[in-house]
């Protein structure tokens, strides 16, 4: 240990520091096509501003010129093709139908006017009418209750609502000064006008300036999935060779302190190795959620090119085929840190440890073995990323290195030889020999393992069926350290058996590259077909998975919030008071009673929450003795960044509230900026307006969790200095003809930013008020929904597993077998729960920048049950893909020698009598989501499934089917997965099971409630105990 500690220390000396401006560089994560996408995005409000200037342009658009730069930047130009047409198709509809309803609310109102003017007068003696400013308010109400209701329901509709809402806005707050149909008419048609011009100029930037399209983005997700996964073996191999001299079952490693004394150390750090690991495997489970969610839309949009729609769903079910084990290979660590916890093993000092000896022993057992394996791990782990290597040369993600660009001269042949490189029309052929190598070699590493325990076996000790001529007949419970041994030979197999599985994943993907070689496919126009295009329509209207990493929803979505669609049954309650209808008429009395169901949604409940804060804004406006003044200092700025920065499940954060307030306090100061550093010229005016609004959007484009915050300064300084661009073109009075006074850019500057921050104020009550929406019962309702999905994917994977081992499972091939339908629903499931679990991880760091309430916020519990269930779905997903070996067409094939593979039909028999997977885990599941959601505590006496313990199943059943002579068995492999799977999944189930009940508590029924003395005036509890200590004396 002593040595280990020392190479550490020395290793830690060796790494070079990065300097500080190093770090900032590599934090800001900005490149060239980043760059491109921030000057493009920059291009919309400058063209606006650049337009304004033409005579003709201004006289159009008169006083709301500005607010086309506005809508210019909300059209979000920088989205892929297809999101940014579904986008946009809504933009419009929305805002079309906005004025419509604009004009009927204010032609009601005008009506409404004329009916209270007094008779004979006519209407221009009276500019405040109550009567029309109260029809405006009931409208405008209205309308932001149900557009953010929609908003709330649907993320996809976060920019046409924004929009919708802004208009909304604008036209009642003027609404109340029009005293004739034709001013509300002309208003109206200008408004529209200006919001469709707006749009266009988004539109034209959008597809065909730097064009992005959604197949671009899937392409270069795929690029970063497959190089993560590279990546992550690199680190594996990393892993695996410091698993030959270090401790595995201690994680981290300790730093001297400042007098390099070994009693004064610091806090202990994760190995590299390991962080390594555990980061990358994050980082493609991460890049699989976000390429479920971006594949659709490639899948929709019309191209020239050579991939079909087909070939990119064929791309990910390959990459996901070698996700999965190598997500149960990153749970290695896991592993070894669950053996340390059996053992005892404190991840500390040796001292420390109950028996240092056992410690020592079983370290140095893993050194020899992974010694040993050194060269199998090294060789396969190579074959694996040159496969990688050679799908992206295939696909044409990656030229082919100069190096291997060789020529037909016989020099070149000759210096090449027999080695076969990625890219080579060999290699799918090589690479196949290497894996199959790789699994042969598994009797070689398994005699090794058996002979380091001291267990002499014979040359045929394998392949002889024949038990009795063996004189040993070993078995595996007959070797002394029966259960530590065990444990090992799994954790060996489970390593090999998940190795040879990516490199089988993996040689599938360059099979599939070989034949869609993009270098010999021709290009031709791809569209999506009528069933896809069908499916888009629908989709459009139907609740959608979404992150705040989504460019369609970020706008809808709080900070660092995911939203993830559970199914209806996650909502849907049997109603114990009425039964199913059963004729029209009962029928007719649900459909009323469903509007009280609406009104009572959350959805709804944030919809009001955002028309009541509109209202504190708006009724300012709607008063004969403010009225005038809210139209002067420009009060419906701050209704709109009410519209803006309310969101359904943003909660209450501070930390969030600050930024935003700090981002507008900069804009107006980049105003300033662009209006005095270019002498307050037009033309360097808008040059300056593009520098800073390319700046601007490295926040939207970088850091999508900030997305309202960056949106709400950019639009901060566009109508600063748009509207002091305005001034200057049309003239103080022209522009004054509103009712709004001209100020000079360093007033108009503080009463914009005072205007911002009352609307974000405003907002932030109404957050708080009547009850908190926190972002700790956000969290909470999250994670219950995450409970909720692990109980539906492994409800799935059971009757996944059952169907396989009952051999009923049917061609996947065909859509209607159960086979296919339970992998459909696997794949769906899992998906969203991978975006669940990595909403919960960002959204968990923070919490605690909440304003604290109260007690504490038990973060170490809720991140802890976040592991537990991340394990869980792991495990699970694993423990469905070993089970895959029970229907592999080598074993169960109708061309299969039967005595070839006795040994599997027997073990499949015996195993299909003892049950792999357990409802009782649902169950459980279920009941602690529905636990965590709803804040109840769980039942008494409530206690996890028992452990499954195959392999003392299965020996009760046939002692020799555990055999140490069928551990080269093709299923013997698989078995050894199901069994940590299982035993992994149990043991995380029952530190869920009480982390949950310290977060929730259990019901306590220790005391009755009974009475025991008729007349008495002690409780029933004090006289319970007190009978009792009574009766204890007199015994």
């Amino acid at each position: 240990m002593k040595g280990n500690f020392e190479e550490e220390k020395d290793a830690g000396k060796k790494e070079k520091t990065p300097s500080a401006l190093g770090k900032a560089w590599k934090k800001l994560d900005l490149d060239l096509p980043t760059a491109l996408m921030m000057m493009k995005a920059a291009l919309p409000p400058t063209i606006a501003l650049a337009m304004y200037q033409a005579t003709d342009v201004a006289n159009t658009y008169s006083t709301l010129g500005y607010l086309v730069a506005i809508i210019s930047i909300l059209g979000f130009c920088i989205m892929p093709r297809a999101k940014f047409i579904q986008t946009m198709t809504m933009n419009v509809a929305s805002v079309c139908i906005g004025a419509a309803v604009s004009l009927l609310e204010l032609w009601s109102s005008v009506k409404a006017r004329e009916h209270t003017t007094p008779p004979g007068l006519p209407p221009v003696a009276y500019r405040y009418n109550s009567s029309q400013s109260a029809v405006c308010g009931v409208w405008l109400f209205f309308q932001i209750w149900i557009v953010s209701t929609l908003k709330a329901k649907f993320p996809q509709f976060a920019f046409p609502t924004i929009l919708y809402a802004i208009m909304v806005n604008v036209a009642s707050t003027y609404g109340p000064q029009f005293q004739t149909v034709p001013q509300a008419e002309s208003f109206v048609k200008r408004l529209l006008i200006s919001f469709l011009t707006g749009l266009g100029i988004a539109t034209g930037v959008s597809l065909f300036i730097l064009p992005t399209s959604c197949r671009l983005v899937v392409t270069k997700e795929i690029t970063g999935y497959v190089g993560a996964l590279r990546g992550a073996l690199s680190a594996h191999k990393n892993y695996f060779q410091s698993l030959e001299t270090k401790d595995m079952f201690r994680q981290t490693t300790w730093t001297p302190g400042p007098d390099d004394k070994e009693e004064k150390l610091e806090k202990p750090k994760i190995k590299p190795e390991v962080k390594a690991v555990k980061k990358l495997t994050g980082t493609f489970t991460a890049l699989h959620g976000k390429l479920h969610g971006d594949l659709p839309f490639a899948k929709r949009e019309i191209a020239y090119g050579k991939m079909t729609p087909e070939d990119f769903e064929s791309i990910f079910k390959h990459l996901r085929s070698i996700m999965m084990p190598m997500v149960g290979l990153g749970s290695l660590v896991d592993l070894f840190e669950r053996v340390a916890d059996l053992q005892h093993f404190e991840d500390g000092r040796d001292e420390e440890t109950p028996d240092p000896e056992l410690h020592a022993r079983m370290v140095e057992d893993w050194n020899d073995l992974m010694k040993f394996l050194h060269g199998p791990f090294e060789d396969i782990i190579t074959a694996m990323d040159e496969g990688l290597e050679h799908v992206l040369i295939r696909f044409g993600l990656a030229k082919v290195a100069k190096t291997q660009k060789t020529g037909g001269d016989a020099a070149d042949a000759e210096a090449k030889g027999d080695l076969i490189k990625p890219g080579d029309a060999q290699f799918a052929a090589s690479l196949e020999a290497r894996s199959d190598a790789f699994y042969q070699g598994k009797e070689t590493t398994l005699r090794h393992w058996l002979e380091s325990k001291g267990i002499k076996l014979r040359d045929d000790f394998f392949h002889n069926s024949n038990a009795d001529a063996d004189p040993q007949n070993v078995c595996l419970q007959r070797i002394p350290t029966r259960q530590r041994q065990q444990r090992q030979l799994y954790v060996v197999l489970y390593i090999m058996f998940l190795l040879h599985s990516i490199s089988r994943a993996i040689l599938a993907l360059v099979k599939f590259a070989d034949e869609k070689d993009q270098a010999t496919t021709t290009k031709r126009f791809i569209g999506p077909g009528k069933r896809r295009f069908r499916k888009w329509i629908s989709s459009t209207f139907s609740s959608q998975d979404s992150s705040h990493e989504d460019e369609m929803t970020g706008a809808g979505l709080g900070q660092n919030n995911t939203v993830v669609y559970m199914g209806e049954a996650f909502r849907q309650r049997k109603d114990p008071e009425h039964l199913a209808p059963k004729n029209a008429w009962e029928k007719f009395g649900n459909f009323i009673r469903a509007t009280s169901r609406f009104l009572g949604a959350s959805e709804s409940a944030f919809g009001f929450r955002c028309a009541c804060a509109t209202m504190t804004i708006a009724i300012i406006g709607f008063l004969h003795d403010t009225q005038l003044w809210f139209i002067e200092q420009r009060l419906v700025w701050a209704m709109i960044m009410v519209a803006l920065s309310m969101t359904p499940t943003s909660g209450a954060a501070l930390y969030s509230f600050l930024l935003r307030i700090v981002g507008t306090v900069i804009a107006m100061l980049a105003a300033w900026l662009i209006w005095y550093i270019p002498g307050q010229q037009t033309a360097g005016v808008i040059v300056f307006v593009w520098v800073f609004v390319s700046l601007g959007f490295y926040i939207p484009l970088k850091r999508m969790e900030f997305l309202i915050a960056g949106i709400i300064g950019v639009v901060t300084a566009v109508m600063i200095v748009g509207y002091e661009l305005e001034v200057r073109k049309i003239g103080r009075a022209i522009a004054e003809s509103n009712g709004q006074p001209a100020y000079e850019i360093y007033v108009l500057g503080p009463y914009r930013l005072a205007t911002v921050v009352g609307g974000m104020f405003v907002a932030g009550i109404w957050t708080f008020f009547p009850y908190p929406i926190t972002e700790h019962s956000a969290l909470r309702q999250k994670l219950g929904g995450a409970l909720y999905l692990s109980a539906n994917f492994y409800s799935i994977m059971h009757e996944t597993v059952m169907a396989r081992i009952r051999g009923d499972e049917g061609d996947l091939n065909d859509k209607t077998s159960p086979g296919a339908k339970l992998e459909k629903a696997r794949n769906k499931v899992f998906a969203k729960q991978m975006l669940t679990l990595q909403g919960l991880k960002t959204h968990s760091q923070m919490v605690e920048w909440e304003f604290p309430l109260g007690g504490k916020f038990p973060k170490t519990e809720y991140l802890a049950i976040i592991g537990y269930v991340t394990n869980i779905v792991n495990y699970t997903a694993l423990l469905g893909y070993a089970s895959n070996t029970f229907t592999h067409p080598s074993i169960v094939g109708e061309d299969t020698d039967p005595s070839t593979v006795q040994w599997f039909l027997d073990f499949r028999r015996i195993i299909s009598q003892s049950n792999i997977t357990s409802h009782e885990i649902t169950s459980l599941l279920s009941l602690l989501s529905s636990s965590i959601t709803s804040g109840q505590p769980l039942p008494p006496y409530l206690l996890a499934p028992q452990a499954f313990k195959l392999a003392k199943r299965l020996e009760a059943v046939d002692r020799d089917i555990l055999s140490l002579r069928h551990i080269t068995e093709p299923g013997y492999a698989a078995f050894a997965v199901l069994q940590i799977s299982t035993r992994c999944i149990s043991m995380d189930i029952e530190k869920l099971l009480n982390t949950v009940k310290k977060l929730v508590g259990e019901l306590d029924f220790s005391f009755h409630v009974v009475s025991t003395q008729a007349g008495s005036g002690t409780s029933s509890s004090e006289t319970l105990v007190k009978s009792s200590s009574k009766r204890s004396k007199a015994e």
